[in-house]
């Protein structure tokens, strides 16, 4: 398996976790609220990968709505399938959706590399 390190080098981002499970993550650049507050937390921000030894490859992101169809577009187009859309969040501004998308087997660069190029196709922005 490839190096927690070289996983978040391909999305840009950096290593959160690299025991039992590998997790990788980038912020995005939305200028969020809650409660009226500006946020920079990882728990609303997140570009996120995970990565386990089994073959089990996880990705969440946050996304504005204008987002949400180019994301699950980019996603699907690349063979990746996406499991779950929702909201985490209530009184946050501008209205931020979280994506969940998976896959079984791949190689994880091949994730990373294919869940990070949806994420440019869709044009999202980063930090």
């Amino acid at each position: 398996m490839s190096t927690c390190q070289n996983l978040a080098d391909i999305i840009g981002g950096e290593v959160i976790q690299s025991t039992l499970v590998c997790v990788v993550m980038r912020l995005r650049d939305i200028g969020a609220t809650i409660l009226g507050r500006r946020t920079l937390s990882p728990l609303v921000l997140p570009f996120m990968l995970s990565f386990e030894k089994n073959g089990l490859n996880l990705g969440e992101t946050v996304l504005l709505e204008k987002e949400v169809n180019p994301m699950l577009d980019a996603l699907q187009k690349r063979g990746l399938k996406v499991t779950a859309f929702h909201n985490h969040w209530l009184f946050e501004e501008p209205r931020l959706m979280y994506m969940h998308w998976e896959n079984a087997g791949m190689d994880p660069e091949e994730f990373a590399r294919r869940s990070f190029e949806a994420a440019k196709e869709a044009r999202l922005r980063f930090v």
